[in-house]
Order: C-alpha cells, then structure tokens, then sequence
C-alpha cells in the first residue's frame, strides 16, 4: 500500500519510547537520535530504537540519524542495517552532499526494504548544492534553527530565511520529491503556526514538521485542500474539457493550461488524502 505524502512530521526523542504511539496524531512520527539525545545517552537511544522495531507496527514513522561524518551517525546507520522492521523513512541530518544520501541507500538496500531518504537542508554548504542533493533524495526537510544560526540571523524568522525555502521547493520540484517546511517554535501562538502553514504552503511545501503534537491537528488541516479548493479545481478541469482543452473562462477567471496543472495536483492531492 503506498502512503499519501505527509502533511505532519512530529519528532520525538528516541528515549522515550512511550511518546511514539503519539504517531497517531500526526501522518509520521519521526523518531530522533540527533538533537533530541544528547551525547552520553546515544546508546541507550539505539537501544530503545532496536526493542521498538523488534516487532511490526503500523505507525510510519522516521528515523533521524546523527551526520554521517560524525561516529554517531555511522553507528546510528549500522543499526538500521540490523533492524528486521525498518523505519519509512531516514532522515539524514546535517547533510552537505549528494554522496551522503547516495552512502546510506547503498547501505540500507537489499533485504529488509530500503527506507526513503529525507535530506534536513541546515547549512548555506547544503544550500549550495541543493539540486544534486534533491536528486539524490526523497524529500527534503527545512531546518532553519541550524541554517538560522549558521547566519547569524534571528531563529524563526520570515524574510531573512525566505531564499532558503524557496531554494528548497524549487529544488524539490525540479527532482519531483516533497518539501517539507520546518517546525514553529512558538507553541503558544497557534495563529502565527496557522499563517506560516499557510505561506509556506502558498510557496509549494507538502507538509511542516512539528516540536509539539498540539501543533499537528493545524498542520494537516492547513496543507489538506479545502473543499473549496477541490471543488474548483474540478471545475477548472470540466471547462477545459468542455471547450476543447483551449484557452477558456470561468467566471472571472482565464483558463489555460497552467492552470489546469495546477487543478489537477490539488485533486489529485486531495484523493490522496480522502476527500
């Protein structure tokens, strides 16, 4: 069965093996050994991961893995090698290369089932390379509390990250994967969460990750196509097939070609999702 792409990553720290059944709030519950483990408990954190993989589950879920050019993240991808049940997907952290993604599927392949590699796009030296990366992966995440500091810019800010995530999404659609947008970090402000879903989703993302599972009931519904939308998007296609598939009118709007592109993705994204 092939799962529609996420609307929601929420990430959970691999040592608290009991939050992950909170994956049935969000689409996939992404179960971190980097930042959310600090350096002494790395161990401990693998083996929590390795007794929840021990048996079938029908949560999806992610791995992120530390930098492969760190020990961690070369012990944190031997232990994958070794899991029976595997994650859908691995996020790679830190990532600067097309060649670290090209590393971890030619190590994951073959029995067991190869995860999809998500690529969290942290630093300019990622930025930099974006379109070999994104042809590499299967997604790619926007880090921007990584890529924020790496400026020296505020974290959580609009303007001063707005290149980045339109590099993101061009890069993605040019390789024909998903971008997804980085967490909010205000957990209190779920208006400025609801209108950054929004803008970032007007720019292309498929989808946000989360810190905070109050936050994911927001993000999915504001990257799931409204009935208004899809209704229209209906109607933009019915009138091009009604004049022939030339340039026509509905209503106040110009009907071309673009435009029912554009309609046909948001239907086709909203059977995904069940509408």
């Amino acid at each position: 069965m092939t799962h529609p792409i996420p609307r929601s990553l929420l990430y959970c720290s691999a040592l608290h093996p009991e939050q992950y059944a909170k994956s049935a709030l969000t689409d996939v519950m992404v179960i971190d050994l980097e930042d959310g483990v600090p350096l002494a408990k790395k161990a401990e954190a693998r083996l929590c991961v390795e007794q929840f993989y021990r048996s079938p589950t029908a949560q999806r879920t992610a791995l992120r893995i530390n930098p492969l050019r760190d020990n961690q993240g070369l012990l944190d991808l031997l232990l994958v090698q070794s899991l029976e049940q595997r994650p859908e997907y691995i996020v790679l952290a830190m990532a600067e290369a097309a060649a670290e993604v090209d590393v971890v599927r030619a190590n994951l392949g073959g029995q067991g089932g190869s995860p999809k590699i998500l690529v969290t796009v942290e630093t300019p030296a990622c930025l930099r390379d974006i379109y070999a990366i994104a042809s590499s992966a299967d997604g790619l995440i926007f880090g921007s509390a990584d890529y924020a500091a790496s400026l020296g810019v505020p974290i959580g800010g609009w303007n001063n990250i707005l290149h980045a995530r339109t590099s993101i999404v061009a890069a993605a659609s040019a390789a024909g994967i998903p971008a997804f947008d980085t967490a909010y970090f205000n957990l209190d402000d779920d208006a400025g969460l609801l209108k950054e879903c929004q803008d970032t989703r007007a720019l292309g993302f498929s989808g946000k990750t989360s810190i905070h599972p109050r936050q994911i009931s927001i993000i999915n519904e504001a990257f799931t196509p409204s009935i208004a939308e899809y209704e229209h998007a209906l109607a933009v296609v019915q009138a091009a097939q009604d004049s022939g598939e030339k340039i026509t009118r509905l209503k106040h709007l110009m009907v071309g070609p673009p435009f029912v592109k554009q309609a046909r993705k948001v239907i086709q994204r909203a059977q995904e999702l069940g509408l």
